[in-house]
């Protein structure tokens, strides 16, 4: 018999989703009230819910760690890692 049980993610994908909707159509419903246009509110909040339900998804993703925060590309020996002046920096060429 195969397995019928929803995996941990899934399960967590289905509820923000069910999470997202229901916030958007929340406040759909109170704009459109404010708006006194209720098709307007609802298709606002439907974008709204879906935008929380995305966010909410994303949420619960880990990102693998960075390299490192002070490597900025450049090389080790290159003037401006070391705060020394290159040649093209504001001096005569002989020449």
């Amino acid at each position: 018999m195969a397995d019928d049980g929803m995996s941990p993610h899934e399960a967590r994908q289905r509820a923000s989703w069910g999470i997202g909707i229901a916030l958007g159509m929340g406040v759909g419903v109170a704009m459109g009230v404010a708006l006194e246009n209720m098709g307007v509110g609802i298709a606002l909040g439907i974008a709204i819910g879906v935008g929380f339900a995305v966010a909410f998804g994303a949420a619960g993703r880990h990102r693998p760690p960075e390299a490192d925060a002070e490597d900025d590309g450049a090389p080790d020996d290159a003037p401006e890692a070391d705060g020394e002046r290159g040649p093209d920096d504001d001096e005569p060429r002989n020449g």
